[in-house]
């Protein structure tokens, strides 16, 4: 347990009104119909009877771009959320992106899902300690912080603060900046409000990089109380165990896969690089490097030292390193779902099985990328959807521009079968699953001794008859004696050691491919 512990207390997840619920037919009525009638998005009045046929033409290859992606996306033909200001059924193919559009779905998501958290929770606003609030297009004067402080009334002696410009990852990344200010002031709580507010973001314009983002991002917004005040420890759901951030923006090519500003006709948009995949691979591969030593289990971390040993004590250049299986040491993955290609990745990489991204490809399908707020849904899902039992581990995974990346351990506190005003509908509908109960109580910790006296007869076994006294690290740690053999296992176990504990340097930046 760390030594300044932070606790989640309860989360809300905002559904948008029903009316807000996007129709893949009034999208290709937008497209299609609307587009003759009422003017194109992607072309002008002014121009003359050949170059409008050229431009109806190049209108046609970006609305049939545009299916192509949601064909493969992964999102419902007749689920997800936008505001009326970009909603094909209220504003036809004429988009409205103005500040004051803006204001009005970020006051309705934001403040819906704050109302809904005070609501579920007993809790005032006079309450909170701190405030954090997060949306990387919207970034309005008043910030969007002074907005939730103004809506519920918060103390003027409120520590509040807004994060504009992080991305999809903040919504993980974020949780370091309250742990830090929850460190900084004992006894508080702190509230952490997610955004993503479409109406700016959403591009006019006909670069095929910028318009991915108008078929995959969708409204929403997410609340979510942490605290460390010790009268509120028994009704926190989860304890957070461990937090780990990675920024790759050293690198010009992760910095410049995505990014948001003006295409060459001066539109602005999110731009999606062909190797945002690549660059958030590298990434989350650095992150769960240095998480793996805090989920993985001895019987994992056995196979490991064991893989080491043979390559680089026995000089094994066939043996592969070790990959760990993510999936027997964690319950569940609260995996950000940019896509559904993301999240085939993902799962591949941490060798999860479906049924772990399945809470995931849930939110990809109800309720689109909904940025920062994204792994909560996911967790709001995995409550409603799926249960947590007492003991579960819980890894929240969050990757955005820059490239960052962000990890969250938590580990539950208790059961927990809420089921959220987010997740009703699918709830009572009867999409409610269950994994097996696995690995608790002392069966597990026995498990554990026995993974370790098996690693302690390895290593003797290694030691007595593997290593041939001629092998060349052998010589090089001191000659052709049992010295020299005692000194080059040594010398693995003490690495081994250095990257288990968290040792510095190289030592650490060697770890386990964990998601290689």
């Amino acid at each position: 347990m760390p030594t300044n512990p932070v606790y989640l207390l309860d989360l809300y997840a905002y559904k948008p009104p029903e009316e807000l619920v996007v129709s893949m037919v009034d999208v290709d009525v937008a497209w299609n119909e609307r587009r003759k009638h009422e003017g194109s998005i992607f072309t002008q009045d002014t121009l003359s009877e050949e170059d409008q046929v050229k431009a109806d033409a190049e209108a046609q290859d970006i609305i049939d771009f545009q299916y192509r992606v949601w064909q493969k996306a992964g999102l419902s033909d007749n689920a997800t959320y936008l505001p009326k200001s970009v909603h094909p059924k209220f504003c036809g193919n004429n988009p409205r992106t103005d500040m004051d559009s803006a204001a009005e779905e970020c006051r309705m998501a934001v403040c819906g899902a704050v109302e809904g958290l005070f609501k579920k929770t007993g809790l005032r606003p006079k309450d909170i300690d701190i405030l954090v609030t997060t949306c990387s297009i919207y970034c309005p004067t008043p910030s969007m912080a002074s907005m939730v402080v103004n809506a519920f009334g918060l103390r003027k002696d409120v520590q509040a603060y807004h994060c504009g410009g992080m991305g999809c990852a903040n919504g993980v990344v974020g949780v370091n900046l309250v742990a830090d200010l929850l460190k900084a002031h004992p006894n508080s709580i702190a509230l952490f409000v997610t955004n993503e507010t479409t109406t700016p973001a959403f591009y006019k314009g006909r670069d095929k990089h910028r318009l991915v983002t108008n078929v995959l991002f969708r409204m929403g917004g997410a609340a979510v109380l942490l605290t460390n005040k010790r009268s509120l420890i028994p009704r926190a759901k989860y304890a957070l165990q461990h937090r780990e951030r990675v920024h790759c923006g050293a690198s010009n090519e992760a910095y410049k896969c995505i990014w948001y500003g003006p295409d060459a006709e001066g539109l602005n948009g999110i731009y999606l690089g062909l190797d945002v995949v690549k660059e958030a691979s590298k990434g989350l591969t650095h992150a769960m490097v240095r998480v793996g030593r805090h989920v993985l289990t001895w019987g994992q971390i056995g196979q490991w030292l064991w893989t080491e040993a043979q390559r680089r004590l026995l000089g094994r250049k066939d043996v592969a390193p070790y990959a760990p299986c993510f999936g027997d040491c964690v319950n569940h993955f609260l995996i950000h779902a940019g896509g559904a290609k993301v999240l085939d990745g993902i799962g591949k990489n941490l060798k999860i099985t479906e049924a772990h991204l399945w809470p995931s490809r849930t939110v990809l399908r109800y309720y689109g990328n909904v940025s920062s707020s994204t792994t909560w849904y996911t967790l709001a899902a995995v409550e409603s959807l799926r249960g947590v039992r007492k003991g579960d581990k819980v890894l929240q995974i969050g990757v955005g521009s820059g490239i960052k990346v962000g990890v969250n351990v938590w580990k539950a506190l208790r059961d927990i079968e809420d089921v959220h005003d987010a997740w009703r509908m699918r709830a009572e509908a009867g999409d409610r699953t269950r994994l097996p109960n696995v690995q608790h109580g002392a069966l597990h910790a026995g498990l554990r001794l026995l993974s370790l006296a098996l690693l302690a007869l390895l290593l003797a076994l290694l030691v007595r008859f593997v290593v041939p006294l001629t092998h060349p690290s052998v010589l090089q740690a001191g000659g052709a004696g049992s010295e020299g053999l005692l000194a080059a296992v040594g010398g693995v176990v003490r690495g081994t050691a250095q990257r288990l504990l968290g040792g510095g340097g190289e030592a650490a930046a060697a770890g386990p491919s964990a998601a290689a």
